[in-house]
């Protein structure tokens, strides 16, 4: 059974009810949502994502509850990368014929509101439109304390370049879901699926460990480490041997696979980062220099890292 605009509205919004706190005014319903400012002393955060059709996802091979919760995932993990706390969404869909059958919609509420409950972060507005092709478009707003957002542009020579997680994991698991489909429980393919945004993590980089810049990787660490640094106006040096990789994975998938979510960040030298965070292993991979390159060192030889990830607009 297809479900048409208003049911689905409807839909979401009985699901979002359940997640709604005191801090929404207004949620679904009105010409806009009414939300709380942020409490004292703290700045507001601001991201915005998509998922569509045929770019990011191919519908044969992706489920629809990895498509809710990925959709959301994304902005989450910019918000944790900023060291902040996320507290509303709003989602933007655009709904081809064959996504708005009721089975279809409803496990993607499912994946989405099963992240979005676990974040405690509430949905309180967007829209619908028929579309020929799906897409989700997701506004992440968050909060830091005034002043303390960890950006890009912080790293300073001599700093720990630091990362958590195992990398790869990504790469390796859309390969497999292209050969063999999502039935079967690979952690490969779950990792692609379901990434987890390193909210805590983030949290503790604000607030423990100075973290002096931060990035989530998402369009690979070769390409997301080369955003940080040139935003900082350093280098880095990395060690090929210490970047932790996904069982299974390459080098070359560690260093340019895209959709990891983890989080790259640099602390002061002298900063005892602690081996893992919420269970996540956190680990040192180099250090950042004076002189504007990145620095891959394998087995003895040093040689320039070019960036290999994702690119927004090519092809």
């Amino acid at each position: 059974m297809a479900l048409d605009e208003y049911q689905l509205i409807e839909r979401l919004r009985r699901r979002a009810a359940a997640g709604l706190d005191a801090s929404v005014r207004v949620g679904i319903g009105d010409d806009t949502a009414v939300v709380a400012p942020p409490r004292s002393g703290e700045e507001t955060l601001l991201t915005t994502d998509q998922v569509i059709e045929n770019t990011h996802f191919v519908n044969h091979a992706h489920p629809p509850d990895a498509l809710g919760h990925k959709c959301l995932a994304r902005g989450l993990s910019d918000i944790a990368a900023m060291g902040g706390r996320p507290r509303h969404f709003l989602l933007s869909l655009c709904v081809p014929a064959w996504a708005s059958e009721k089975a279809w919609m409803e496990a993607f509420c499912r994946g989405l509101f099963r992240l979005s409950s676990s974040a405690g972060v509430a949905l309180v507005g967007g829209d619908v439109a028929r579309s020929d092709r799906f897409a989700a478009h997701v506004t992440v707003v968050g909060s830091v304390a005034k002043g303390k957002a960890v950006r890009r542009d912080g790293a300073r020579i001599g700093d720990i370049v630091c990362l958590s997680g195992q990398l790869g994991g990504s790469w390796l698991g859309y390969e497999r879901l292209r050969k063999q489909g999502s039935g079967q429980p690979d952690p490969a393919v779950q990792r692609h699926l379901f990434p987890e945004p390193r909210l805590a993590l983030g949290r503790l980089l604000q607030r423990r460990l100075a973290a002096t810049a931060a990035i989530d990787i998402s369009d690979g660490l070769s390409r997301d480490l080369g955003r940080l640094t040139e935003g900082s106006g350093v280098g880095v040096e990395i060690q090929a041997a210490n970047i932790p990789r996904f069982p299974g994975a390459t080098l070359d998938q560690a260093l340019h696979g895209g959709e990891e979510y983890e989080l790259l960040f640099t602390v002061p030298p002298g900063v005892r980062v602690p081996r893992r965070s919420a269970g996540v292993p956190l680990t040192a991979i180099g250090v950042i220099h004076a002189r504007r390159q990145v620095v891959l060192v394998s087995e003895g030889r040093r040689s320039r890292l070019r960036p290999c990830g994702y690119e927004h607009l090519s092809g």
